[in-house]
């Protein structure tokens, strides 16, 4: 399969330190969600200091459908599944629904990336409504 032309993953082994707000915001409460016994309240807490503490059951259910693990914690690079995650919520909050199940369909199997669009998009609209706004993955700004 040839692989030119195809982009660059977007915040790809990028210093997690560096994201900007929004996504640094969504790959905290992804690891935290990872982090412990509790996954729903670690990143309900991580979201609540944006006062988004409502979009952690959408955060849960789009990570255990896509099958998700994130990175540990205190990894200090963006693993690939966060990469991709981060660019479909991307992709999701400009209005672009199918390359964002293209990218789901990156990590994850053709029916789980489909029925993980079904927590995706909830997410994506609503840090959008809290004012989270998410760069576009394959455009510059």
């Amino acid at each position: 399969m040839a692989t030119r032309g195809l982009p660059l993953w977007p915040h790809l082994d990028a210093e997690a330190d560096a994201l900007p707000a929004a996504e640094s915001l969504v790959l905290e409460a992804m690891r935290a969600w990872a982090a412990g016994p509790a996954p729903l309240p670690a990143a309900a807490l991580v979201l609540a200091a944006e006062g988004a503490e409502g979009l952690a059951m959408p955060l849960d259910a789009l990570l255990r459908t896509a099958g998700v693990t994130p990175a540990c914690r205190l990894c200090p690079r963006v693993a690939l599944e966060e990469a991709v995650l981060l660019a479909a919520l991307g992709l999701a909050q400009h209005g672009e629904r199918s390359p964002a199940l293209a990218v789901l369909g990156r990590i994850a199997a053709p029916l789980p990336a489909y029925r993980a669009m079904a927590a995706l998009l909830p997410l994506a609209h609503g840090l959008r409504r809290l004012g989270l706004f998410f760069r576009h993955p394959f455009r510059r700004q």
